[in-house]
């Protein structure tokens, strides 16, 4: 009796068990690689002088996660099951914007926050919005939103701010097709961010 009670006790067990492992599939892991534009001055201009340090965008819990969101109306912001991001949006964000700035001819260097070196300038910003919206009309949309300060780290005065906001049509209503929407409007948004810090730079130096 004791033999047979064990015997059904292992296969019931290994059932279950096996029925869990069919019924959780692995997460499909997605990145953020925004393709980067060079954004190279006119050559009678001066090489720039200036050191930039990038601190990692500063967002809600729910964005500062490794969960790949999506909203289909203005209360609720879900995570898709099964798929999520290989790391946060911010940390991704942080290094896109140092890869994509560099890539410039704006600055002398570009550093991430956690560098030792001495920098002449600090972009802080804050992540309003990353996630792939769901219409009503069964389209759908990256969208990310996102607050800059750029501030002069000799008088810790803000130099200037400026919010940065990309949407950009999604091919596929799901998770892949939110990812290369996101991707695409990062990229719009890198271009925009790099333009504006451009800019920027040469009218404080005209001003001096």
């Amino acid at each position: 009796m004791n033999k047979l009670y064990t015997l059904l006790l292992f296969i019931s067990v290994t059932i279950v068990s096996g029925c869990a492992s069919k019924a959780v599939p692995p997460d499909d892991l997605y990145m953020l690689q925004p393709s980067c534009e060079a954004f190279t001055p006119l050559p009678s201009e001066p090489l720039p002088s200036k050191v930039l340090k990038i601190s990692k965008p500063k967002s809600t819990s729910a964005i500062m996660s490794r969960n790949l969101l999506y909203r289909q109306n203005e209360l609720m912001l879900l995570p898709y099951a099964y798929s999520s991001w290989s790391d946060t949006p911010n940390n991704m964000l942080s290094f896109a914007f140092v890869t994509c700035i560099g890539k410039s001819a704006t600055f002398r260097s570009v550093l991430p926050s956690h560098s030792s070196a001495r920098a002449d300038l600090l972009l802080e910003s804050n992540l309003l919005e990353f996630y792939h919206h769901i219409n009503s009309d069964d389209t759908s949309e990256g969208r990310v939103s996102i607050e800059f300060y750029l501030v002069d780290l000799d008088s810790s005065q803000v130099v200037a701010t400026r919010t940065f906001q990309q949407r950009f049509d999604a091919r596929t209503q799901n998770a892949r097709g939110g990812v290369e929407a996101l991707n695409s409007a990062t990229t719009k948004l890198a271009q925009d961010l790099t333009r504006w810090l451009s800019s920027t730079v040469a009218d404080a130096a005209a001003i001096k």
